[in-house]
């Protein structure tokens, strides 16, 4: 019988597949350094606002940070490029609900700036059962350099960032926004994808957060569905096979 994957081992494997796809990881708590990354990155139309410091006071040293993936030098999966570049950033907050919730989260625009009042307002569909409270770990601002797409590299991150969240912040759940077409791309819910539980049409009409109309959808994943998948380890055939070996 298989045992069951402990989170540092699960957390570690993952950075194993990493390392032998030729890329390591660094966290960085400025989410200035974030943005600066993402505009600088070719493509990129919007910046998330949910964890632009223009729109938040983070704390310095707080429960938000970014993870940055880069390529290692001289590495033969790509080329012996003697130099490192950003392939992957994806950037996490804690959010404590209080009382409020998920929804209502959404409905003030609170999620998207603590500082300016929202432009305009979308229709909150308030889906059934989304108003989640506690500890909610939430990720966005997940971009993949054009260059190192289709490696799963946002399969790792998503799931590396969310098991990193249950060890260190004891999450009750985890929650995001995607646009509609990535949700009708099934990646949210794939087991190959972002893999999470549900997701719910929750916001339709203008955001004046994002400055233009648009359907969003509210992804969750509770802290049971986050230790099922952590207890049965990520999927093999993703992973190197010397990393699937050595496990």
């Amino acid at each position: 019988m298989r045992r069951k994957m402990s989170v540092d081992k699960y957390i570690n494997l993952i950075l194993a597949s990493l390392d032998a796809r030729g890329f390591f990881i660094e966290q960085d708590p400025d989410l200035n350094r974030w943005r600066r990354c993402l505009e600088s990155m070719p493509g990129i139309v919007g910046i998330n606002p949910s964890f632009d410091p223009a729109h938040h006071d983070f704390e310095v040293g707080g429960p938000q940070y970014w993870l940055r993936l880069s390529t290692i030098p001289n590495h033969p999966a790509h080329q012996m490029r003697k130099t490192s570049e950003i392939a992957a950033v994806i950037a996490f907050r804690l959010i404590d609900t209080g009382k409020g919730g998920w929804t209502e989260l959404l409905r003030s625009g609170r999620l998207f700036s603590d500082r300016f009042p929202p432009l305009g307002t979308p229709k909150i569909l308030q889906p059934r059962d989304c108003n989640w409270t506690g500890r909610i770990g939430h990720h966005g601002g997940l971009v993949v350099g054009e260059a190192y797409r289709r490696q799963r590299l946002a399969y790792l991150l998503t799931h590396l960032i969310r098991a990193v969240s249950v060890k260190r912040y004891d999450v009750d759940h985890h929650c995001g926004l995607v646009y509609e077409n990535l949700y009708r791309s099934g990646i949210p819910l794939r087991a190959d994808g972002y893999g999470y539980a549900r997701a719910d049409l929750a916001m339709d009409g203008f955001i004046g957060a994002v400055g233009r109309s648009a359907r969003m959808y509210t992804t969750q994943i509770d802290r049971a569905g986050m230790l099922a998948q952590i207890e049965n380890g990520p999927l093999m055939e993703l992973l190197e096979p010397e990393v699937e070996m050595a496990a």
